[in-house]
């Protein structure tokens, strides 16, 4: 039965001309730029960002979520994007 699970997907970051790349929008909540970076959505509303992770000093990170997400599941798909990263580091 698979009524209850949520797909989440991650937002497909936009051409910024200014930057001359691709950027996601982290509303200043991540301020440096990593390969670790990441957003959530539904595919369904990708304006609407379940998760957010991403790095704000050399050691340090930052995470936000929201329903349907548990802190604990945040935790754990948070933790797993420090795996190691093929071809990006």
């Amino acid at each position: 039965d698979m009524t209850n699970v949520i797909e989440l997907v991650n937002k497909p970051p936009r051409w910024n001309d200014h930057v001359g790349a691709y950027v996601l929008n982290f509303s200043g909540r991540v301020t440096m730029a990593s390969v670790k970076n990441f957003q959530l959505v539904t595919p369904e509303d990708e304006d609407s960002v379940i998760l957010q992770f991403g790095r704000v000093g050399k050691d340090l990170f930052t995470a936000d979520l929201a329903w349907p997400l548990s802190p604990l599941q945040a935790f754990a798909i948070c933790l797993s994007s420090f795996d190691s990263k093929l071809a990006c580091e």
